[in-house]
């Protein structure tokens, strides 16, 4: 039988949900125990909510909240943030990283993004325009990877990824049994610690397929997501409406209803919880 990895190990090499499990249980603590600590810091988390954590099927957001476990749980700074910072939400890739050396480095931060969706009067998903405002969180950063996710109707595969500021475009990986293409966004130079980086580039999305839905995938600690949609004006969507996933086991849920002005829709998150952020419409 092997052993149980010690907290020390598990601090290295995490993963965060198996680390923070060891640590509420060395401190001796019950989930209702931590939440009270939480309290008092005023900070309000369920217990459901503590409970996916250290089971993996969610991840804190918050920086605020993190610092705050570290702090409770007498570990040292950064020690869960640093496992968690570039964790990507559940249903990412398994095999991309053994493929692409320093697809898991923790090393850049995402403060904002904002992806404009552009869909046509065929009612199909043709581009997405991607802007970011990163952060290097060591000295040395020089790359990005973009991801794309395709789903049974719309494959990953076809998607070209097109660098158009402050990016070049190295190396492509299609991931075929997990429908995921992820190409690497090359800055050209390093970044040292506490830069930070703005750039550009679309996906291009050949289908033939009607598409209902844009999903944004939140990695680690984004400060402001805003996904935007804009529709043909010969072929206006019914019902668009935000929805969001919090965990891989969870269902899609419904969080607002968008209003169509100028053939387009858009929603901003700040500071967001859940591991995926979408729009969803429907046809007439």
């Amino acid at each position: 039988m092997a052993a149980t990895p010690s907290l020390e190990t598990l601090l290295r090499t995490g993963p965060f949900h198996a680390a923070l499990r060891a640590a509420i249980r060395r401190r001796g603590l019950t989930l209702d125990r931590l939440r009270s600590h939480l309290a008092r810091r005023d900070i309000s988390v369920g217990l459901s909510t503590l409970s996916y954590w250290q089971q993996g099927r969610v991840r804190p957001k918050s920086l605020h909240v993190i610092a705050a476990l570290e702090a409770i749980l007498r570990l040292p700074e950064r020690a869960l943030l640093d496992l968690l910072a570039h964790s990507g939400p559940a249903g990412w890739p398994k095999e991309i990283p053994h493929l692409l050396p320093g697809f898991r480095a923790n090393d850049l931060e995402i403060v904002a993004r904002h992806d404009r969706v552009t869909v046509d009067e065929h009612h199909r998903l043709n581009l997405v325009h991607s802007n970011l405002i990163t952060r290097a969180r060591a000295d040395g950063v020089d790359r990005f990877f973009a991801h794309y996710y395709g789903d049974e109707e719309i494959p990953a595969g076809p998607v070209i990824t097109t660098p158009l500021r402050n990016c070049a475009l190295g190396r492509v990986v299609h991931e075929p049994s997990e429908n995921a293409v992820v190409s690497e966004l090359l800055f050209g130079h390093p970044l040292d610690t506490g830069d930070t980086w703005v750039f550009e580039f679309e996906s291009h999305v050949p289908n033939t397929t009607a598409c209902t839905d844009y999903w944004q995938g939140v990695r680690g600690f984004e400060e402001h997501v805003l996904i935007e949609v804009e529709f043909h004006p010969d072929a206006p969507p019914v019902d668009p409406h935000v929805v969001v996933q919090e965990g891989p086991d969870d269902e899609p849920r419904r969080l607002k209803d968008l209003r169509l002005r100028h053939n387009a829709v858009h929603h901003l998150e700040t500071g967001a919880s859940a591991d995926w952020i979408g729009i969803r419409w429907s046809w007439r």
